[in-house]
């Protein structure tokens, strides 16, 4: 199959120990929109499968699909969302005052900078930014708007090119960690970007959170490691770094907030053995867990299904909003298509007008929603952002309009 690979080592401790836990069938990509001219050409899918490794207890694909086929022109903009836009803002504050208020200059790296919306508010602080961006729809984007954005896929040949000048003071990722196939060779280059003094800061969803909630749909191609704090802590004593704080973010449906420098830099604080023992409470180093969360998930596909189809009989308009690529996940693992749901809004400008993968569904733009109301149901795809949505859309549901909220279990708002 082109673009795709089966791997059968943990990319944490290399062990071949591997279960498989949760098999989500075979999807298209999930950010992999098409236009109207494609819909009726084939579609590349591929195995959408979670393993888990028994010996570092890292939750991660193994059916890899290549990085140039996913990224190289990429769909999702931080800046399209306003929750986003906000959540960085205070992001970059909370950073330079912990860490480099009193530096001259510092050097702010960002790996997968998307569309610079982060490094734009260190610039605003008096930082420099240097971005690194695969995507090259977004790099471009950056850098016509004054973030200096390299175009390529991070590496640690990358890194060594970046700090010939200097190292970095802070190197930041968020939700990007998860989409890198080769853990070590990001972590060689983390090595030599943050140098000896350096600290790197790094944002990903939290896998108590994806197996609490049942958030299935938040595994997706990209999206290759689902993180907890004891694999994170096998993976950084390899190359002699050392996590001494952890912060929960309430950001994506729950997220953690990470931070990583040089053994002994920093004293590790609480935080780290708050995690190890919820996780250890919560026997994530066993697998029962994961057989459990496997079958809640094949429950809930059936409950979603029939609270679309009970809606249906009632004659109700349905709609999706937020063509989200979790979105997309959850419409293919359930086969929700175009004959369920009548069209998808999306504030995101260069997602409308075109198609969701695998299911076909149109997306327009969000002033649709003005013409529902009257017992219509919004089903709510992008569910991480609900009280905002919910509260945005009080005329639609003033009307009559309902939400549809399928994560963790169908409820009607």
């Amino acid at each position: 199959m082109a673009n795709y690979n089966l791997i059968k080592k943990c990319r944490v401790c290399s062990s071949e120990n591997l279960h498989l836990i949760l098999d989500l069938g075979t999807q298209p990509p999930a950010n992999s929109l098409i236009t109207s001219s494609e819909l009726s050409l084939p579609e590349s899918k591929f195995p959408l499968r979670l393993f888990w490794c028994n010996d570092c207890f890292l939750v991660q694909l193994l059916d890899i699909v290549s990085k140039e086929h996913l990224f190289k022109h990429y769909f999702y903009m931080t800046s399209a969302s306003t929750p986003i836009v906000e959540h960085f803002r205070k992001y970059a504050k909370d950073i330079f005052e912990e860490f480099l208020i009193d530096q001259e200059n510092p050097l702010i790296v960002e790996i997968g900078s998307n569309d610079g919306s982060l490094l734009l508010e260190f610039k605003k602080l008096g930082s420099s930014i240097m971005g690194i961006e695969p995507a090259s729809n977004l790099a471009k984007l950056a850098n016509d708007s004054g973030i200096s954005t390299m175009n390529n896929f991070f590496s640690s040949d990358l890194a060594k090119n970046i700090i010939q000048s200097k190292n970095a003071s802070v190197v930041v990722a968020n939700n990007v960690i998860g989409h890198i196939e080769n853990l070590h060779d990001l972590m060689k280059g983390i090595q030599i970007l943050i140098g000896e003094k350096g600290v790197f800061i790094f944002e990903v969803p939290y896998l108590v959170d994806l197996i609490k909630k049942l958030e299935f749909d938040t595994i997706y191609h990209e999206h290759l490691s689902y993180f907890s704090i004891l694999p994170l802590l096998h993976l950084m004593k390899i190359f002699g770094l050392e996590i001494f704080d952890i912060k929960k973010q309430s950001v994506h449906g729950g997220t953690l907030r990470i931070f990583v420098s040089k053994e002994n830099n920093f004293t590790v604080k609480e935080s780290v053995q708050t995690f190890v023992q919820l996780e250890n409470n919560l026997k994530l180093n066993k697998i029962e867990i994961y057989e459990k969360f496997s079958k809640q998930v094949k429950d809930l596909k059936h409950k979603i299904l029939n609270s679309l189809k009970d809606l249906k009989k009632e004659n109700k308009s349905l709609f999706g909003y937020g063509a989200s690529a979790k979105g997309n996940v959850l419409l293919n693992y359930c086969n929700i298509d175009a004959s369920i749901l009548d069209f998808i809004i999306d504030t995101t400008p260069i997602k409308q007008g075109k198609f969701t993968p695998g299911t076909h569904i149109p997306i327009f733009i969000p002033e649709k929603i003005n013409d529902k109301g009257n017992g219509d149901v919004a089903f709510l795809l992008a569910w991480n952002y609900e009280d905002q949505i919910l509260d945005k859309e009080q005329n639609f549901r003033s009307r009559g309009g309902k939400f549809l909220i399928p994560i963790p279990e169908p409820i009607l708002k």
